[in-house]
Order: structure tokens, then sequence, then C-alpha cells
């Protein structure tokens, strides 16, 4: 064995790329990193490490005791499991491997392993080296609990309290004297619970490591605290409706001149209303370069302008990179004037629209927006959900405009008119440069001509190996037709159609079939082989449905591979 595999680190570096979910909660898996651990002494200790690094509660912790219960006695409710002393011989060697604990199920099987953690013979903390933690469960008995697992070396605390229960979660109060090296912490759902800000705010204020914070409101004190907290990069928060907080009154103790929030980096502002947010952006002036927005009620497209209007005052205009913008319910449609103070973020990478508005813009104007984000990567217009019945304004040739303009964007998602193709030209990718589109994904569209489209696809976005189709009138039967074509173009335009290896590796279940059963069968996707080939070569190489035709095409195959 070479010697640089003898070192534990590199070992833990290598087995942490094996593509396997880390302990998940079904019996059996990680298949590959328990072979590795049994593989040899060298291996098994990183191996064990990367195995039970991340560990999705309480499933493994059961499977693997050798006198526990069965499960089913595990999930009685009103059963108290008790670990043995060998169960606990068994699990101490696996315990202090563990990095990261996320819950998975519901109860009762959760909070009969969490008291059993709870008591003798087992060590506390049963989790010494914990690191993470992230709790949905959503359970209110079981919340109390958790502090089992507060130890010196948690950084990430994640819990998420149901809306409905509102749980009492003064269990987190000494979270500063436990995990004094906490860095990034979300508590959120409470929304406006006075007991619950009360609580979340005070222990915020005795965080003083911040760097990821996210929650629900919080008092007047705490967002002071946090709007000049000196770690704080990442931040999401709740504005509240119906009274807005003053920071005007409350400046920086020894910096007087240093605006809020102006540290924070990546910003998400919840509210009920798109004004509440407009208002707050307006009094804090903050410079993100990363901006969530959300809200529960529709936006006009009076209030979507002024918005976009309002963060391109001042120099956001150079800071922004990615935006996103959501609502869970749709107002009414906007157009390129509501979108145009959008066109002054030369830098932006990632725009988000996902406020339910439908988008009316024609393809010239959506090449204009391609002209002034340079450097976009993803758009996202309501997931490519059209939000009405009309047919898109804009066209497959808006969309090749766009990524000529885009040379970085990767990610689509969009709603277009895929069957008008007026515009295009005979050699379409005469229309576009090297670009590097490679997901795209269409709503709410019926294609009538699936090879054309495929064709075009296949000879602008020649990364694009499948389009993905959604939305409730979008033909999936077709565009599986569009999807097939642009595998085969793929291939063709890759040279398989010199030796035909393409019919063989697509269509043929063994490289010994007789041309005569070739023949019979009949397959359409053999006539959609012979098809493409008549696309993409001039004059066409083939007329269907001759079978003598076919038999020019399979007699090369026989020379190549056919023979034994």
């Amino acid at each position: 064995m070479h010697a640089a595999l003898q070192l534990n680190d590199i070992l833990y570096m290598i087995f942490g790329h094996v593509n396997e979910p880390s302990l998940g909660y079904e019996p059996g898996g990680n298949v590959g990193h328990a072979a590795l651990a049994r593989t040899c002494q060298t291996f098994h200790e990183p191996a064990l490490d990367v195995l039970w690094g991340d560990l999705y509660f309480p499933h493994p912790l059961v499977y693997c005791l050798p006198h526990s219960p069965s499960n089913d006695l595990w999930r009685l409710e009103y059963r108290t499991n008790v670990l043995t002393t060998r169960d606990w011989e068994v699990l101490q060697k696996y315990v202090q491997r563990v990095r990261s604990l996320t819950f998975h199920v519901a109860a009762p099987l959760c909070r009969n392993v969490l008291k059993a953690l709870r008591q003798s013979p087992v060590i506390q903390p049963p989790l010494p080296n914990l690191q993470r933690l992230d709790y949905r469960h959503l359970i209110p008995e079981d919340y109390h609990l958790l502090d089992i697992f507060f130890v010196p070396s948690l950084t990430d605390l994640t819990i998420e309290v149901h809306t409905a229960s509102f749980p009492d979660v003064s269990f987190i109060s000494p979270l500063a004297a436990l995990c004094p090296h906490l860095t990034s912490f979300r508590l959120f759902g409470y929304k406006s619970h006075e007991p619950t800000v009360a609580t979340v705010s005070n222990v915020i204020m005795s965080l003083p490591h911040l760097q990821t914070l996210h929650c629900d409101q919080l008092s007047q004190a705490a967002i002071t605290f946090v709007a000049w907290h000196p770690s704080l990069t990442e931040l999401d928060i709740s504005i509240p409706s119906d009274h807005a907080y003053n920071l005007a009154q409350f400046p920086h103790p020894t910096l007087p001149g240093v605006p809020p929030f102006s540290q924070i980096k990546s910003f998400g502002m919840n509210s009920v209303r798109l004004t509440t947010i407009n208002a707050f952006i307006k009094a804090v002036q903050p410079s993100p370069s990363h901006l969530r927005v959300t809200m529960s009620h529709a936006s006009s497209p009076e209030d979507l302008e002024e918005f976009f209007s309002i963060l391109s005052n001042k120099w956001r205009d150079k800071s922004l990179q990615i935006l996103r913008l959501k609502s869970s319910l749709p107002g009414a449609s906007i157009d390129i004037d509501t979108i145009k103070p959008l066109l002054r973020f030369s830098k932006l990478r990632e725009l988000h629209l996902l406020t339910g508005n439908p988008i009316h813009l024609s393809d010239e104007e959506f090449a204009a927006m391609g002209s002034s984000w340079p450097s976009l990567e993803v758009i996202n217009l309501n997931d490519g959900y059209a939000q009405t019945a009309d047919p898109s304004m804009i066209t497959l040739r808006g969309l090749i405009l766009l990524v000529n303009k885009c040379p970085l964007l990767r990610s689509a998602y969009l709603a277009i008119n895929i069957n008008v193709l007026e515009g295009i030209e005979e050699r379409p990718a005469s229309m576009i440069g090297e670009n590097d589109l490679q997901y795209l994904v269409l709503a709410n569209t019926i294609v009538k001509n699936p090879r054309a489209v495929a064709f075009i696809i296949s000879l602008v976005f020649p990364k694009v190996k499948k389009v993905v189709a959604c939305g409730w009138r979008s033909d999936e039967v077709h565009f599986d037709k569009v999807n097939k074509y642009l595998g085969i173009f793929r291939l063709v335009r890759g040279g398989c159609w010199t030796d035909f290896l393409l019919i063989r590796e697509y269509w043929f279940p063994s490289p010994r079939m007789s041309v005569e059963r070739c023949l019979n069968l009949g397959h359409s996707d053999l006539y959609l082989y012979i098809d493409v080939l008549n696309a993409v070569r001039q004059p066409p190489l083939l007329s269907l449905p001759s079978q003598t035709c076919i038999g020019l095409i399979i007699v090369p195959l026989r020379h190549s591979w056919c023979h034994p």
C-alpha cells in the first residue's frame, strides 16, 4: 500500500468523496463506507469516521444495538426503553465520531431514543463532539429533550418550530454558556409569538460569534444588537407589519457613523406585504450581495416597481449579485417597465422572480435584459410557470438572444412559446456564441414539432441534455420525444452515424441480432433514428419507410460487430 494511504487525514478526504448519503435512516445504507471499514485495519478508523460523521437520528443507533428490543417496541408511544450496559459499550464505539445530527422521523421513535440517551448507563453528553444539529421534528413534547446535544463543540444549530403548537423553547436559554463557539443559529416558525420572541431575542444577544442567523420577529433590543453585530454576515429576519423597527434612535455605541446591517452580505427579509419591506429598506439602506425577499400577500406591479427602484438607488446596483423575490399569492401582470430599474444591476448573477405575476416580455425586451446582465448565471421567472392561459410572448428565438448576451447562463426556468420558430436563422448556431446553458425548464408549453425544437436546441445549447417540462399545459409526451431527439442528435453530431454504433447502443438488445430480426421488429425508435439522419444530412440520406434503406444502415453494422 502506498505510504500516502496510511495517513488517516488523506483517507478521510478520499472516503468523503464516496457518493453515498452518510448513514441514511434506512437499514443497509452506506454499504460502501461500511465495506471500506471492514477492508483492512488501515481503512477501519477513517471509514468509520466518515460513516458516522453525518447521523440521521435515530435509526442507525437502534439498528446497531446487539440486544435491543425490536423496532416496533421502540415505536410504542407509552413504552420507555432503557439501554443496557452492553448496548452503551457498543454505541460508544460510534457516538464520538458523530459530527452532524439530523432528526428525520416523527414521534414516538425519536422521543423514546432521546429519553434512553438521558438515562444511565449513558455517559453525558452522548454525542460529545457534535458540531451541527438540525431539528425539524415539529413534535412539541420533544423539544426540551434536545439539551443533551448542547455541547461546547456545537457551532451550527437549526430548530424549526411548528406554528400551530408554539412549544416552550426555554431549553435554549443556557445556549451561550453550553455552546460558546456557536456561529450559526437558526430558530424559525414562531412568527410573532411573544414568549418565543422574548426567549430567542435574549439568547441571540448572548452569542458574540454569530456569523449566520435565521429567525422570525425579534425584540427592538435584539434587532439593534444584530444590526451592528461585528461578525454576522448572513441574516434572515421577519419584518413586522404592525410596528417598524426603529434603528435611528439606537446608533452604534462607538461608531455612530456606521450604518446598520452594513456587514451583512446575504440578507433575507420576510413580511406580509412588500410595502413593509420597501419601508424597511428605505430606512436602513442595506447593501448586501445576496438579497432574499418573501411576502405572504400578492404584490401589485406598482409595488414591485417601487421595490426595484428602491434597490437601484445608492450603490446597491454595484453590489447586488443574487436577487430572490417570492410571494405566496399571484398578482397582476408585469412588463418591462416594471423590471426596468433592475437593468442597472450590471453584476447580477442570479435572478429569481417567483411572485406569481404573469410576465409579459417580447423577445427584444428579453434580450435587453441579457445585455444588462452579462454575468447572469441563473434566471428563474415564476419557476417557469406562465400563470396565464395565454401563450408566452417569449419564443425560442428570445431565449437564444438572451443566452447570446449571457454566455455564463447555466440554468433557465421560463415559460416560452416554443412553437414559434420564426426569426431563427437557417444555421441557428450562427446566432449565438459558445455558452454554458445546461439546465432548461420550460412550462405551460405544448410542442408541435419535437424534432425541429430538439434540432435547434442541440445546435445552440449543446450542453443541454434534457429539457424539463412542467405546468398544467405542458405536453410531457412530446417533451419526451424532444429529449429522445436531443440524445440522438448529440450522438449523431459526435460522429456516431458514420459507423452506426448509435443503433447498437439504443435499440439492439444483442450484438448478434440478425438483420432480418431487426427488420421484423418494426421499432418506431429505429425510424426515429433515420428521421434524425435525414435532418442532419442534406440531401436526405434515407427515405422512409423503405426497408431497403434500412438494410443499407444495417449492413455496415454486420461487418463491424454482428459477426462472431
